[in-house]
């Protein structure tokens, strides 16, 4: 007869791995603009889940996940809200420092591939037509080897809401700990893929434990 494999214990918190728990580097911290965060339900079941460690590490965040959100009254509710920005690249969207003098009372942002998040933004047309805000990252992905980025510029959730913030409240510092908490998560997680404990991309479970669903 087969046994189940055991169960590693978890953070009930970072929802990492008690080995490689990240909550000692993200404390929360306050901004003036509230993060949404849509997340895609396949990015809820990564190994290391950006989104959720973002919302653990601001005090003025919240994350639903989906992909139609056009019946979620509390998405609706923030969409309409004046001032509403979506973080978004492309055509139109405007740099992020050129609302640093007035920035947004809600920060919108799309947890998912390019493909996904794409997906997302024709499905939602009100959020979808929000003013679009773009970052201009300063170094590389901190995902390194672990998961590659469509483009140069993209970055992960928690690594674009940190630069957003620290660039809308001209105070990068207060946000750099995300990113470093980010970061050595990733270092932690490459090491155990490429040692003798080797961890799988997904977290078992996590679809069911990353919370704030749509």
């Amino acid at each position: 007869m087969l046994s189940s494999p055991a169960v590693r214990p978890t953070c009930p918190r970072c929802l990492r791995p008690t080995d490689f728990c990240a909550c000692a580097g993200l404390r929360p911290v306050g901004s003036r603009t509230r993060v949404v965060i849509l997340q895609h339900p396949r990015e809820a079941g990564l190994a290391i889940c950006s989104a959720w460690l973002t919302r653990i590490a601001l005090e003025n965040a919240e994350i639903h996940r989906g992909f139609d959100f056009g019946r979620n009254p509390r998405i609706a509710a923030l969409a309409a809200e004046p001032g509403t920005a979506l973080l978004f690249p492309g055509e139109g969207a405007a740099p992020i420092a050129s609302r640093a003098a007035d920035p947004p009372p809600v920060l919108i942002v799309v947890d998912a591939t390019w493909p996904q998040a794409t997906k997302v933004l024709r499905a939602n047309p009100a959020i979808a037509a929000l003013p679009r805000l773009a970052l201009s990252p300063c170094r590389p992905s901190g995902y390194g080897d672990l998961r590659r980025e469509p483009a140069d510029g993209h970055l992960p959730t928690i690594e674009a809401v940190a630069e957003a913030l620290g660039t809308l409240e001209d105070d990068p510092a207060r946000f750099a700990p995300m990113v470093e908490a980010f970061r050595m998560t990733v270092a932690r997680q490459l090491a155990c893929a490429r040692g003798p404990r080797r961890s799988p991309r997904h977290r078992p479970g996590a679809r069911a434990l990353a919370g704030g669903g749509s």
